[in-house]
């Protein structure tokens, strides 16, 4: 049974920063060792998040294999490691960047986009708007209450009409950790 591949992005935003951050596919979501990863002040334009989203995308990875077979175990702890690490650093960097006592302070709410392109079978974009809970973790929403909280936009759509899904899909997130309105809606 041949596994369906895809790559993936979290898109976060407060209302002082916004983030994009490239993710690795392992049959789990790794922060991306490599791929691209960027965080800018929340009033960004539709353009800078459509041209970022589309960078995060391109340069995530998936090392599922195809035919559904384990990976290797080793390679797996290695890329771990390096993942927490370059994770860490971001996380260290937006810390410093927008002035929060300490990173933990940082991971607490925000709202969460997540992106995903089966980039073998389509050119499809799957944004999902998520809802946080109390202690910061984020979910996906029950099925029967999904409808208006999935996005679909094409990958060669232009950055502007990228960047206007993904802020109506932050729109659609829920939950203590709500940060505040779209600034373009």
């Amino acid at each position: 049974m041949a596994v369906i591949r895809s790559k993936s992005c979290s898109i976060t935003r407060t209302d002082k920063w916004i983030s994009i951050e490239a993710e690795e596919v392992w049959y789990g979501i790794y922060f991306s060792r490599k791929g691209h990863v960027i965080h800018a002040p929340r009033d960004v334009t539709p353009e800078w998040i459509g041209l970022n989203v589309r960078l995060a995308l391109q340069t995530s990875e998936s090392f599922t294999p195809i035919d559904g077979s384990s990976v290797d175990r080793e390679a797996r702890i290695a890329m771990e490691d390096a993942s927490n690490e370059r994770r860490l650093a971001f996380w260290d960097d937006i810390t410093a960047s927008y002035s929060y006592k300490n990173r933990d302070v940082a991971w607490k709410k925000f709202d969460l986009v997540a992106a995903s392109w089966r980039f073998d079978s389509t050119n499809d974009i799957e944004l999902l708007s998520t809802k946080s809970s109390r202690g910061g973790g984020h979910s996906a929403w029950p099925r029967n209450r999904n409808e208006g909280r999935v996005f679909s936009v094409s990958i060669d759509a232009p950055d502007r009409h990228i960047g206007e899904t993904v802020l109506k899909a932050f729109a659609q997130c829920e939950g203590p950790g709500k940060s505040t309105e779209p600034l373009f809606p």
